[in-house]
């Protein structure tokens, strides 16, 4: 390629590849635009420290810049073409870091890195190409000059050949982790990723000083090792995933008072008020501690769709946001609800991520489909905790329909409701304190949700504020 600009029109398209940062970085360097550079030499994490430890010939950077320009200029074969070069990037990366260790690490990649091509990250797996005026300098990473915690957690498909490139984006940007990442692992079942209070560790990455990272996996077959035992408590792991709950109730709640009024909430306490304005059920103190951090990154979200979001002090002052990869929620899409009118299960879904599936009670034809949302969040409808609408109702789209709680509690798992959609006492509790009001509902029939019933020992609550009890209007949901 002839110019920056080129190779800057191919880092939008390309965000993960480290080569084409560095080889931008280097043409900013040439042009004495230091700043820039060092942004790409960030960006391009160990690939700018492979090359610039080495002494790499000149015409095999020439040969990638050309691969470079060929697929940016040839878009009817951009497909093959990336998918070559990214197994061949991969290959590389294996090559220039002999220091990252681990037993069977590279035939684990060799499996898994063609998944890199379909998409499959969770998410700031992607980079952003370089902004103008851009000013940063050294190779500091996400959070330069913040104190990044010791260690952070995330959680990928753990089945084999799945989530591979998370694997491999978490290799290609260590210079950014913090000194252990534990890599939680997610059963799948019928496309979805199911969430639990007790993951287990699938992988971590440990720095180990002078740019070696070690890299265990604790799955016999990915690794053809005999793996130690995790040393992570569960206790620890169950902690970080109540705390993923949390933060996604008060994102979600967040995305949906803007949705209503257009604009985030100044407070915890807008969307806690007297029935209708009960959006939020209750708080905890760990949501009350995060609604700075929050309010910042979905702020940042508005101003800059689809950018990364960088971790601040905000962010890292929180236990839950700092022990989690990049200080961010985990769960980064708000909640929702799913209903499978053919198996008698509502999930509570974030993304393709499972977080609750249980079972329910419906009217058979009777049950609307389509997509609603959560109209009226009402405590005791109609006066009464022990009456035909249970202790909690959730109205649906202000129709006759709602999600509600039962004194027919035989009726759960069958279609004996005239249309509403029945749950038993703990769980259309738990629901309630989960979802906001504004929460989108979608009714199918087989929409394929697992036989598994999902819902922990211990059930998600939070501390209710003002009266939620509606004893104006008395409710005549088809129930």
């Amino acid at each position: 390629m002839n110019n920056s600009s080129e190779l800057k029109a191919y880092v939008k398209k390309h965000p993960d590849n480290k080569m084409g940062w560095y080889l931008l970085g280097k043409e900013y360097e040439r042009s004495g635009q230091t700043g820039k550079a060092n942004y790409c030499f960030n960006r391009s994490g160990e690939v700018f420290e492979a090359f610039e430890r080495k002494q790499v010939p000149a015409d095999v950077l020439l040969d990638y810049q050309t691969k470079l320009e060929e697929m940016a200029k040839d878009k009817a074969r951009k497909h093959t073409r990336y998918r070559k070069m990214l197994v061949a990037c991969i290959l590389l990366l294996l090559m220039l870091i002999p220091s990252s260790y681990a037993p069977g690490l590279a035939r684990f990649l060799s499996e898994t890195a063609l998944t890199a091509e379909s998409g499959s990250t969770r998410p700031n797996d992607t980079e952003e190409a370089v902004p103008a005026g851009t000013t940063s300098g050294g190779k500091g990473g996400a959070g330069a000059g913040l104190d990044m915690p010791a260690e952070a957690f995330t959680a990928i498909n753990s089945a084999k050949g799945k989530d591979g490139a998370r694997i491999i984006s978490l290799l290609k940007r260590q210079g950014s982790l913090p000194e252990q990442t534990i890599v939680l692992g997610m059963r799948e079942d019928s496309g979805w990723l199911l969430w639990d209070r007790q993951l287990k560790p699938a992988v971590t990455l440990t720095k180990a000083g002078e740019g070696r990272t070690e890299v265990q996996s604790y799955d016999p077959e990915q690794c053809s090792c005999e793996p130690p035992s995790p040393s992570i408590s569960t206790a620890k792991v169950a902690a970080w995933s109540v705390g993923q709950e949390e933060l996604a109730v008060l994102s979600s709640a967040m995305m949906a008072y803007r949705t209503k009024h257009g604009k985030l909430p100044e407070s915890v306490g807008e969307m806690m008020g007297d029935f209708p304005n009960n959006l939020l059920y209750g708080t905890t103190p760990a949501m009350e501690m995060a609604f700075k951090p929050i309010y910042q990154q979905l702020a940042a979200r508005e101003q800059k769709p689809g950018g990364a979001v960088q971790p601040d002090g905000d962010a890292l002052q929180h236990p839950t946001l700092a022990a989690t990869l990049d200080a961010q929620p985990f769960f980064d899409e708000p909640l929702r609800i799913v209903v499978d009118k053919s198996k008698h299960r509502l999930a509570v879904v974030s993304g393709d991520v499972l977080i609750r599936n249980y079972r329910v009670g419906l009217g058979g034809d009777k049950t609307p489909e389509g997509t609603f949302v959560i109209s009226d969040k009402v405590v005791n409808p109609n006066g009464k905790s022990n009456g035909e609408f249970g202790s909690r109702g959730m109205q649906l789209s202000d129709t006759n329909y709602a999600i509600h709680g039962t004194n027919e509690p035989d009726s759960i798992g069958k279609d004996e409701s005239l249309g509403c959609i029945r749950m038993t006492k703990a769980d259309v509790e738990e629901l309630f304190a989960l979802v906001p009001a504004g929460t989108s509902v979608e009714i199918l029939q087989g929409a394929g949700l697992p036989d598994e019933v999902r819902a922990p020992e211990i059930r998600y609550t939070s501390k209710p504020m003002g009266d939620q009890t509606n004893p104006r209007k008395v409710y005549h949901w088809l129930h």
